[in-house]
């Protein structure tokens, strides 16, 4: 959700700061304020060590294998009952090697034994190199989606750069859906109570913010080659703002700079030995030569995109050539208006963010 979030956004924050002290009631503010600085400087813990990398403004590698993720924000425990949306979260291990770990969700209204609620396997954004499934903006928005959209949500916490490049979060997403899988089988050898008494197994989504929505992609396509245990099928995608990219500049994309965006340092660092560079299908699913987009193994998708989005343009191409492939399901994009990508995670209580979250609840059915 952060992979490009330019520094100066944080300057500008800092500037808005200087001339209205007021804003420093606010949470973001605060937060945002905490990046520039951490950006700028190493924590005091690292500043007598050796920097052997920089991916600013998200990540400093250090020389003893120790990173500093400067735009995660603080993790926070589950909650027995959220005291605003009454839903419940709990901490579970999905496979010890390598470590796959989520947090779980279960809405309050989860009791009528008739009804089983759909599962929603949320990836989070942050480049492949930062945030968690258990830090604070990841843990409110999930607990308004579940709560409003009726859900069990499932956020994975697949492993990151710089140390794990990919396929490595690729695989742990998955793991994740092999795991529920077993649940459905009933083959399970640790099983999650939640999946198995309140889950409908015939309704799994999956979904996620930029470098999350474009692991969703991947694990789409490769649902279309390999099947998961039981031959269960994935229902739906929910795609927030893509993260996809290219070698050439497309719609509204800048040229000059382009080849030095933070976009093509970030898969540079999450994949430097990709065949096709940033043209991979991995990235550019819309490149010459990539896997048709008729094997996207769903039945509908949503796309979500936004004004201030750099991937807006490639989104929508994304979405144009679903409908040109052949696919037989349904695609669906949301505009969510003149906003950056992620908002909805970071100002929950404005309207344009509540739009956009009651439409993706109201998909998740």
């Amino acid at each position: 959700m952060w992979t490009c979030l330019p520094l100066g956004l944080v300057e500008l924050w800092c500037i808005r700061l200087e001339a209205q002290p007021s804003l420093f009631s606010n949470s973001f503010t605060l937060f945002s304020l905490s990046l520039y600085f951490l950006s700028v400087f190493p924590s005091m813990a690292n500043q007598e060590k050796e920097i052997v990398m920089e991916l600013l403004p998200l990540i400093r590698l250090y020389k003893d294998g120790t990173v500093d993720r400067l735009l995660s924000s603080p993790n926070v425990p589950p909650s027995v009952q959220d005291p605003e949306t009454g839903v419940s979260s709990k901490d579970i291990v999905i496979a010890d090697d390598p470590l796959v770990s989520a947090r779980i969700f279960l809405p309050k209204n989860h009791t009528n034994p008739s009804h089983k609620l759909p599962i929603f396997v949320y990836f989070h954004g942050g480049a492949f190199c930062v945030e968690s499934a258990f830090s604070f903006f990841v843990h409110r928005y999930l607990n308004i989606l579940v709560s409003q959209a009726n859900v069990i949500a499932i956020s994975v916490d697949f492993r990151l750069l710089p140390h794990h490049p990919l396929p490595a979060a690729y695989q742990d997403g998955w793991t994740t859906l092999q795991w529920i899988a077993s649940h459905a089988a009933n083959t399970a050898a640790n099983p999650e109570p939640w999946l198995l008494n309140y889950a409908d197994f015939n309704k799994l989504y999956i979904g996620g913010e930029t470098s999350g929505a474009n692991l969703a992609h991947n694990l789409l396509l490769r649902a279309g080659d390999e099947s998961l245990q039981g031959d269960l099928k994935i229902f739906g995608a929910l795609l927030s703002s893509p993260f996809f990219w290219g070698l050439v500049p497309i719609g509204s994309e800048p040229v000059e700079g382009h080849e030095q965006s933070l976009a093509m340092k970030v898969w540079s660092l999450a994949c430097p030995d990709a065949p096709g560079g940033i043209d991979n299908p991995w990235i550019n699913p819309c490149v010459a030569g990539a896997p048709s987009l008729a094997t996207l193994a769903c039945s509908k998708i949503l796309i979500t995109i936004t004004g201030k989005d750099e991937f807006r343009d490639r989104n929508i191409l994304y979405h144009d050539t679903i409908k040109k492939s052949g696919w037989k399901g349904e695609v669906e994009i949301f505009d969510a208006g003149d906003e950056e990508h992620a908002f909805q995670l970071f100002k929950p209580e404005t309207d344009r963010a509540k739009a956009m979250i009651k439409h993706l609840a109201s998909f998740l059915v």
